[in-house]
């Protein structure tokens, strides 16, 4: 006996995938995009101010950027001190400095 090959129906899921991976193929090839395909964002929209420093310390529950000074609490009392990097961990490094007064 000799079977026949069977046809397999096309779902709504097979062809997408075949869509897919004709847009794909058309991708790697070169091939002129269709004019039903729609743009895609690849980043989202970016706000207009300054980032957020990467490494910063934490003083009186604000942040300061790495390099910059701040009077901080201390068991000496308040004290001018620097935030900076001990290997891969921020620290303040306290003068003996006291803060000025205003």
């Amino acid at each position: 006996m000799v079977r026949s090959p069977r046809r397999l129906p096309c779902s709504g899921a097979a062809a997408l995938l075949l869509s897919a991976i004709f847009m794909t193929m058309s991708l790697l090839l070169g091939l002129p995009a269709t004019a039903q395909e729609r743009a895609v964002a690849l980043d989202k929209p970016r706000l207009a101010q300054a980032p957020e420093p990467y490494c910063y310390c934490w003083s009186d529950g604000k942040k300061i950027a790495e390099g910059s000074m701040a009077c901080i609490r201390t068991t000496m009392g308040r004290r001018l001190a620097t935030c900076g990097r001990v290997t891969n961990l921020m620290s303040w490094e306290v003068t003996e400095n006291p803060c000025p007064e205003s």
